[in-house]
């Protein structure tokens, strides 16, 4: 299953990790089934946990669709604006590294790794209505898309025993695209 190894990713010869374009397009490529399906169910879980705490706090001020925008473009992201941290432990609860179980409060640290995937992907939305500016987020709004994307893991690590098994594998596939963007960033710092 994938994923579900400690070892790094291997190095591929033609760097289709590094290439930006390649990443922007791979969550969503139709002939690569178990990605695109991953990516559309993790998609939905964090655009329903962000529309459920906006609902929540009274603060529903963006739509469905643009959620799920905001959401998508982050996926690509995800990897790479996360390599300075360490990678993600699985959703199956046992620790890629050790085999220990993965406490709550350690889901919630690789569920936060995500927000600055987001910040940029609502950036760059931003940029295509409003033009290019410099990036000025609303406090509260900013405050509610850290939270989604820090609650989305544990949430999903708590239904993931519960999904189907073709479903599980798909995020399982998700989670490998993650962490080989992730070990190719160029935001990783080196070991010396």
């Amino acid at each position: 299953m994938p994923g579900s190894k400690a070892d790094d990713p291997k190095i591929q010869a033609d760097g289709s990790y590094q290439n930006i374009m390649t990443n922007v397009v791979l969550p969503f490529d139709p002939r690569r089934t178990k990605l695109l399906l991953g990516s559309l169910e993790y998609i939905a879980f964090e655009v329903l946990i962000a529309k459920m705490l906006r609902k929540l706090i009274r603060a529903d001020t963006l739509g469905w669709a643009e959620l799920a925008y905001i959401h998508a473009l982050s996926l690509p992201f995800m990897g790479g604006a996360a390599g300075f941290f360490n990678p993600q432990d699985g959703y199956d609860g046992v620790r890629t590294s050790d085999s220990k179980p993965v406490a709550f409060t350690d889901k919630l640290m690789d569920g936060s790794k995500g927000i600055p995937a987001v910040l940029l992907a609502q950036w760059i939305l931003n940029s295509f209505s409003k033009g290019f500016h410099v990036p000025w987020f609303n406090m509260k709004d900013l405050l509610i898309t850290a939270a989604t994307k820090t609650l989305t893991r544990p949430i999903v690590g708590f239904v993931y025993a519960y999904l189907p098994e073709a479903a599980r594998e798909n995020l399982m596939v998700v989670d490998e695209l993650v962490r080989r963007q992730q070990f190719f960033s160029t935001l990783k710092s080196t070991d010396k």
